[in-house]
């Protein structure tokens, strides 16, 4: 299978019926799931299970899809597993896995003779090949299992501007050792070359997308959810992602983890040689679809970048998390996710010390109560002139 080809299909909701045909119809464009996986075979199922949340809140892949997808792999004589490790700032137990099963609605996947991990161990696995990490703390299913196959969900990333295929994979680092490499590696360009140091080094066999409803603006928590009538499937996490972010109206060109994919050579030929199957790309394009805050969605100008560059260094330009006191509960999440320590509670509500803040935006991400904003500070506002004109200039001439 040519890791060149990907399907798109539409599917206008969700429905387990009318969701397992368009399902299978992706992974029958792309030769039948015999082409990934074979009887036998104990295959992890692995989904967007970021924070539990209902279905309609397009945080997590709808059970429908993943529910799909367990069909398919059980009919073929396959042993499935489903299994994440959600976000850093969730208490990663056997009791907190079993209750976010049930709230995002995957409980009854048991009843198809599905496992739903709650296996808390993990693996030090060598990554000697890798580019930055040469060794990820890996959930046990992950390792002991035969086949991977991620299903993620469609959404914008405040870090990485989209995670799809790519980002998804990140769940399988356990716990909150995810917090660690956000401490490490702050750079939006490093944690994607991360994100394909892991992808490469537990290699899934195919990537399904859940574009039926996406999730624009500021996520991949605190979006707004936005119906694409999607699903996307290919072999290759990388060429999924350059149709996702097509989809989108996004340019790949600018997406970090595409960046990366392109610099390790995964991205070998010009991105519109991509093969898409079934519908055709521009009928299924939502151009208008919102970005986060952090992405001006356009390509980087010389002057631009040597701006933004500049400006990260003295943390000035970057968005910084901003504490809605009247909406934070004093959950602490935020303060268990920082991967710098640098968030504590004060009188029962969050308080940022900026001066060790790296921007990571992991604090944006856990929160379930919207209680942090990003906003520039004041430097931050003269700065982003300062940038935007540069952008203005480039682009007038």
């Amino acid at each position: 299978m040519s890791p060149n080809r990907v399907s798109l299909v539409r599917c206008d909701g969700y429905g387990r019926e009318v969701v397992h045909d368009a399902v299978e119809k992706s992974v029958d464009l792309l030769g039948g799931i015999g082409m990934f996986v074979a009887p036998g075979e104990k295959v992890l199922v692995k989904p967007n299970m970021l924070q539990p949340s209902p279905p309609e809140r397009a945080v997590c892949t709808h059970p429908d899809i993943l529910h799909a997808v367990c069909r398919i792999l059980l009919d073929l004589g396959c042993k499935v597993t489903v299994a994440d490790s959600p976000g850093a700032g969730s208490i990663y137990g056997p009791s907190q896995l079993s209750k976010g099963y049930d709230e995002v609605g995957y409980s009854d996947l048991a009843e198809l003779g599905v496992t739903l991990n709650t296996d808390v161990s993990y693996v030090n696995v060598p990554n000697p090949s890798g580019r930055l990490i040469k060794m990820f703390p890996v959930i046990r299913p992950a390792v002991e299992a035969d086949a991977i196959v991620v299903v993620s969900k469609l959404k914008t990333h405040m870090l990485t501007y989209l995670t799809a295929a790519t980002k998804n994979i990140f769940g399988v680092v356990q716990g909150m050792d995810k917090a660690t490499f956000h401490g490490r590696l702050p750079l939006e360009d490093d944690f994607s070359d991360m994100l394909v140091d892991l992808n490469e080094l537990m290699r899934p066999r195919l990537q399904i997308v859940d574009a039926v409803m996406a999730m624009e603006g500021d996520g991949p928590y605190s979006g707004t959810p936005r119906r694409v009538n999607a699903i996307i499937a290919g072999p290759s996490y990388a060429h999924v992602d350059v149709v996702a972010s097509k989809l989108i109206g996004a340019a790949p060109g600018n997406i970090p983890t595409i960046k990366a994919a392109v610099r390790r050579g995964v991205l070998d030929g010009p991105m519109d040689d991509i093969e898409v199957v079934g519908e055709r790309l521009e009928d299924m394009a939502v151009p208008d679809f919102r970005p986060p805050a952090t992405y001006n969605g356009k390509e980087r100008t010389g002057r631009a970048r040597l701006m933004e560059r500049a400006a990260s260094l003295m943390k000035a330009y970057a968005l910084r998390p901003s504490i809605v006191s009247e909406r934070c509960t004093g959950c602490g999440r935020c303060v268990r996710a920082c991967p710098k320590h640098v968030i504590s509670l004060r009188d029962g509500k969050a308080r940022v010390h900026y001066n060790k803040c790296i921007r990571c935006y992991t604090c944006h991400e856990m929160c379930t109560s919207g209680a942090v904003e990003l906003k520039r500070s004041a430097g931050g506002k003269i700065i982003g002139t300062l940038v935007e004109r540069g952008n203005k200039t480039r682009s007038s001439k």
